[in-house]
């Protein structure tokens, strides 16, 4: 019986990076003088990729069928895009 082996995922890589872009966001947010137009646009950038990054890793969607991972994207990108259209 041929058994496949799956490469467990750097959980630690995963959440460093998380807190690194918790940290841009704060800085964008507080320390950062942005245009106001443009605020909304990168921080909901930020947000979206850490909201993949967390689907992806911790809820093992990287590692599952492409259809999972789809199913998540796509409504995301969807909410990410209605929300740039009416910050504007």
């Amino acid at each position: 019986m041929a058994e496949t082996h799956v490469k467990q995922p750097n959980y630690v890589g995963v959440f460093i990076i998380l807190a690194v872009l918790t940290l841009i966001e704060i800085g964008v947010s507080v320390y950062v003088n942005l245009p106001l137009a443009l605020r909304p646009p990168v921080l909901l950038a930020l947000a979206v990729v850490k909201a993949s990054l967390v689907a992806l890793y911790y809820m093992h969607l990287r590692f599952d069928r492409r259809i999972f991972a789809a199913l998540f994207v796509v409504p995301v990108l969807a909410a990410a895009a209605f929300i740039f259209a009416i910050t504007r």
